[in-house]
């Protein structure tokens, strides 16, 4: 498909590239990626952020930055925004950024050559959330796609069902004087779990402190959130002997100070729970597509090919031939090679 004046290839990232410009999108290495490169950002979760430490321009969504910033302490120098719905262009191509639906700024981009277009999706979930909209499906000649849960395994409940088995835990477990403590990732999952109980709760939503500036990135998007952060002096009186849902990364055990003298019960919310967690419950919310969503996503698209990265790769390969037809490849992984001379 590319011709001698367009280049598709992977450098543990996307690459676009035509005589007059190159687009990286989330690098997760700059050994070859060279300075006066483009790099885009998809999302704010640390395995796709890399491309800020590139020393040329980088862009992604001003809610990315923001949720960035609120996670690490060093800014991004010669940052530009583009919003959602935005095109940029970069020299011979044009750049559109799109919803993704994974998390709050998270994007796809579509990219417009003079020869063809290609979708990027990052990290894409296709139904709607209490704090995203569902991503929606693009025409493109080319679609680069992650498969997080690209097997047959992986068929999430109803959004709602799931929603209902967390309130219900949560509130049984403070029936019995025991306190819930929900390990969710920092960014994106704990802030739709806050506004779950905040919705559908009256109980007051304690966060750790990493969750706190994330809770804020998004309430200056617009996103209504209530909590308190552990360390504030009501958020401590609260843990200690009030009724509440506590809120901490996956990384952390939920044994502060102010938890010492505490039953806690601890749950996780991720989609691997449909298959396996640990603690006391497991709730499959997942801000990624499931097996089906990806198969009618891709399906959607119409892509001339069809290329997928992460997670079960085999799974989906396999249903989108029965399905389509059509032979699904995995990106290359030989950085000298572009995408169409790897098969």
């Amino acid at each position: 498909m590319a011709g001698k004046a367009e280049r598709i290839g992977w450098l543990n990232g996307l690459v676009v590239g035509t005589r007059e410009a190159t687009v990286v999108i989330d690098p997760q290495s700059l050994d070859r990626v060279p300075d006066h490169a483009r790099v885009l950002v998809s999302h704010a979760h640390a395995d796709h952020t890399y491309g800020f430490r590139h020393k040329g321009v980088k862009q992604s969504t001003p809610e990315t930055r923001d949720i960035h910033d609120a996670l690490n302490s060093l800014g991004i120098g010669k940052f530009e925004q583009v919003k959602l719905g935005d095109r940029v262009a970069v020299d011979d191509i044009e750049i559109e950024a799109l919803n993704a639906g994974h998390m709050l700024g998270s994007a796809q981009f579509l990219a417009h050559t003079p020869l063809s277009t290609i979708l990027y999706t990052g990290d894409i979930n296709c139904i709607d959330t209490l704090t995203t909209k569902a991503a929606e499906p693009q025409e493109c000649d080319m679609l680069v796609i992650e498969a997080t849960y690209g097997s047959p395994t992986y068929r999430f409940p109803r959004r709602e069902q799931v929603y209902s088995e967390m309130v219900e835990w949560a509130l049984y477990t403070i029936n019995q004087g025991i306190l819930p403590v929900f390990h969710v990732y920092a960014a994106g999952k704990a802030q739709e779990v806050v506004r779950l109980f905040n919705l559908y709760t009256r109980i007051p939503v304690i966060v750790s402190p990493r969750l706190d500036g994330v809770n804020r990135a998004y309430t200056k998007s617009g996103q209504p959130l209530e909590w308190k952060v552990s360390t504030s002096h009501e958020g401590r009186e609260l843990l200690q002997k009030g009724p509440c849902i506590y809120l901490t990364t996956p990384s952390q055990n939920g044994s502060t100070a102010e938890l010492a003298n505490r039953r806690i019960a601890r749950a996780y919310a991720t989609g691997w729970a449909m298959s396996y967690w640990r603690g006391d419950a497991g709730f499959p919310l997942s801000s990624h597509a499931d097996f089906d969503q990806l198969v009618s996503y891709i399906k959607d698209c119409k892509p001339k090919h069809v290329y997928v990265f992460t997670g079960f790769v085999d799974g989906i390969r396999r249903a989108l031939s029965a399905a389509l037809g059509k032979e699904t490849k995995l990106v290359p992984s030989f950085l000298q090679r572009t995408i169409t001379e790897q098969y």
